[in-house]
């Protein structure tokens, strides 16, 4: 239970701080707390944090690269799931029509690692492309990890 903005003299107090933390692998924050106080008009709280992600990804992003049109271009990530932890992958799709995201769990990883195979269709248009790979799991935490996919569709080369 949070205090009130006003506690008496010799009366004690809580304070509560939320962090965002998604991305983060540390956090380093400060609050400051005033008071009318003259002899210490204001405190300076510091909170220091490592964060355990609740997935482990084994690549933060998925990068084709510059591709001929008609070549179909394909990359893995790992998705693990800390054994302290509950949470399940449900699904794996692309925001990107012509990019495929398939995903399978690791045999003999318990439900515990997935891979995520994702490939950039031949038929992509030329030009850059960009998307997302969405994850859905069961965490109330973290609903769904974000993948930034993203290459470069070039006209096919000419022998």
């Amino acid at each position: 239970m949070l205090s009130a903005k006003q506690i008496a003299p010799g009366q004690r107090g809580e304070i509560e701080v939320t962090v965002k933390t998604e991305g983060l692998s540390a956090i380093n924050k400060t609050v400051t707390v005033r008071s009318n106080d003259p002899k210490q008009p204001q405190v300076v709280l510091s909170m220091t944090a490592v964060v355990e992600p609740e997935f482990q990804l084994s690549e933060r992003s998925v990068y084709f690269g510059s591709v001929p049109r008609g070549k179909e271009v394909v990359k893995e990530l790992t998705v693990t799931i800390p054994a302290d932890k509950s949470a399940k992958l449900l699904s794996a799709e692309s925001t990107d029509q012509y990019v495929a995201a398939k995903m399978e769990q690791v045999a003999g990883s318990d439900g515990r690692k997935y891979k995520i195979t994702v490939a950039q269709k031949p038929d992509a248009k030329d030009g850059y492309h960009f998307g997302m790979i969405v994850i859905k799991t069961s965490s109330s935490l973290t609903p769904e990890l974000k993948i930034p996919v993203r290459g470069m569709v070039t006209p096919p080369q000419s022998n």
